[in-house]
């Protein structure tokens, strides 16, 4: 038993230490120049939609933190001038909704282009 688990660590750290040297830039370059050009124009395809994907996903982070910072300072400044002895606690959960509520807009843009990726490279793949 704490053999297999050595042996399980031992290849969990070896996957680590690949995905941390990463692949130079050389070796890429060297791995993509040996593919036909149909497997070249799939990889580049898959490529760009991936990064579309990711950039769309770094933008939702970035508009809901702006949401966040915006909705958080009005909120401040709706409770400062709130009439004494009302209950306007609740203008403090409008940021976190809208926040919440870009994630997940962002989140199924992303996931659309990631559905189109999967279709444009399954019907694009060689038969």
């Amino acid at each position: 038993m704490a053999k297999k688990k050595q042996e399980q660590g031992s290849v969990a750290q070896e996957r680590i230490e690949e995905l941390e040297t990463g692949i130079d830039g050389d070796s890429l370059e060297e791995a993509i120049s040996k593919l036909t050009p149909e497997q070249t124009e799939m990889f580049m395809n898959a490529l760009m939609l991936t990064m579309k994907k990711r950039r769309l996903m770094l933008l939702g982070t970035l508009m809901a933190l702006l949401v966040l910072l915006v909705g958080t300072v009005l909120a401040f400044i709706a409770f400062a001038n709130r009439e004494p002895g009302s209950f306007k606690v609740w203008v403090f959960l409008v940021p976190f909704a809208g926040a919440g509520f870009s994630m997940w807009f962002f989140g199924r843009l992303a996931k659309r282009a990631g559905l189109q990726s999967q279709s444009t490279l399954s019907t694009s793949a060689p038969t």
